[in-house]
């Protein structure tokens, strides 16, 4: 290794720039040693400041306490700005449910942000490594990524970089020894307890018989499919700038649009759908991916699919939502007649007047936004009482206008092309027997007043102010 390789890396990713205070995350181990030196080296020709932090996890105690002094010397010998801290971690892992690596990561990064921020620093420097980077791409190839997961660590990301990138574990180790530089070694390092442990110490030394430069390889390939990644997300941004929008309550996709897309933008696309909805990439795995989109590609329509974190996708006429999952909202309240009944659980109310003229102009005709719709009833012909309920399971009714032929009226929301998200927030006025109106779409022709007709009920259904 050269400093001029971490150098290249540095320019190649525009890592810094001159005038930058860089805050170095200093372990002890021979990474960061590593990694604070090389940058130590570079100062004059970077034109940068440094400053190191260490954090202790607290998970080793009089060991970890040494690992956080050792490191204080090192930023001591080379007069660089030092912070140390320290957080119980595994009180922290407990106390959430998180395994020791995930909870000590979290506290890392926050560690960092914070000292970053305090001390002025505009950039957060970490040590890992091109083997680090052929590590992370076995590993989730044996776990089953995709094209963004097998793209390995970012040289860049926000605020974070990785200087050493392109050096292998090797190559720093060589560096090291060449300058008589100390450093410790984390004994949890050669616990075969944990999947990336087992991928260094079983599979890479079998992985270097094939190919002794292994670990290059597979940095390079990690960079190669990065690429290839970005590539896909400038298609990606394009592609849902057309085909999904964000809807009042959820993602709504454009079913024809996204029909035509490619595959690999399918999944992608859905993917995006499902973080914007609240669902990390964790939580929906590759399967349940396969999954959705065989669903989406039926033809059949007012069918939902359940999601993790209480997502529900539905295919609707021309479209697809992405959002929550609702129960159905039951409502049965009883109308006074006449008089105005309120009910807040639809967001409606209802007034019911007696009348013996025509039916009267829609005060409100759509020009205000409590717009309301209403109906003129033969009141001799209902048994009160009334009600405004939603649907149930085998509703009838004589649509007007269909010759007093009978319909289900499941099967006339379906022919109305009503989506199934609505169906069951349709308010309906009844009685305990008989449906006399779907409300803003169509009443029962048994109920409709005649030349005998002698008691006309009007009701007027607005959306409550």
């Amino acid at each position: 290794m050269t400093i001029e390789t971490i150098k290249r890396t540095i320019e190649d990713f525009g890592m810094i720039q001159p005038g930058d205070r860089v805050l170095v995350a200093l372990s002890g181990g021979p990474d960061s040693v590593c990694l604070l030196h090389a940058l130590h080296a570079l100062v004059p020709e970077l034109g940068i400041t440094l400053h190191a932090a260490h954090l202790d996890h607290m998970f080793r105690g009089k060991e970890s306490a040494d690992e956080a002094r050792f490191a204080a010397s090192i930023a001591g010998r080379l007069n660089v700005p030092f912070t140390v801290g320290s957080v119980d971690v595994p009180a922290y892992c407990r106390d959430r449910g998180l395994s020791a690596q995930a909870g000590a990561r979290e506290v890392r990064y926050r560690f960092l942000q914070q000292v970053c921020d305090e001390a002025g620093a505009s950039r957060i420097a970490l040590g890992h490594t091109a083997s680090d980077q052929a590590e992370t791409l076995l590993m989730r190839l044996l776990r089953g990524a995709g094209l963004a997961g097998l793209s390995g660590i970012p040289p860049v990301r926000n605020n974070i970089i990785r200087p050493l990138i392109a050096v292998t574990r090797d190559e720093i180790l060589e560096y090291l020894n060449a300058k008589g530089l100390s450093f410790v070694r984390d004994p949890s390092n050669a616990s075969n307890a944990y999947t990336r442990n087992r991928i260094r110490i079983e599979l890479m030394p079998v992985l270097e018989t094939f190919n002794p430069r292994i670990a290059d390889t597979l940095a390079a390939e990690a960079a190669l499919l990065r690429d290839e990644n970005e590539a896909m997300e400038v298609q990606l941004r394009s592609a849902a700038g057309s085909v999904m929008t964000l809807g009042k309550d959820n993602m709504v996709l454009d079913r024809a649009g996204f029909e035509q897309l490619h595959p690999a933008l399918k999944r992608r696309l859905l993917r995006a759908a499902l973080s914007t909805a609240g669902a990390e990439p964790a939580d929906v795995s590759s399967v349940q991916i396969e999954e959705a989109l065989r669903f989406l590609s039926a033809a059949q329509t007012g069918r939902a699919m359940r999601l993790p974190k209480g997502l529900e996708l539905t295919r609707e006429y021309g479209r697809f939502l992405l959002g929550v999952a609702r129960e159905a909202r039951e409502c049965l309240v009883e109308l006074a007649v006449p008089g105005v009944t309120d009910i807040p659980s639809l967001g409606l109310s209802v007034e019911t007047t007696f009348s013996n003229g025509p039916l009267p102009e829609d005060r409100d005709s759509g020009a205000q936004e409590n717009y309301g719709w209403q109906a003129l009833f033969d009141y001799d012909k209902i048994r009160p009482p009334l009600f405004l309920r939603t649907r149930r399971q085998g509703d009838r009714f004589q649509p007007a206008g269909m010759a007093g032929r009978s319909k289900k009226l499941q099967d006339f929301l379906v022919d109305e092309k009503v989506p199934r998200t609505k169906r069951d927030a349709l308010p309906i006025v009844a009685t305990e027997q008989e449906v006399l109106w779907i409300v803003g779409m169509r009443t029962d022709e048994r109920f409709l007043p005649g030349p005998g007709t002698k008691q006309l009920l009007l009701v007027h259904v607005r959306k409550a102010p």
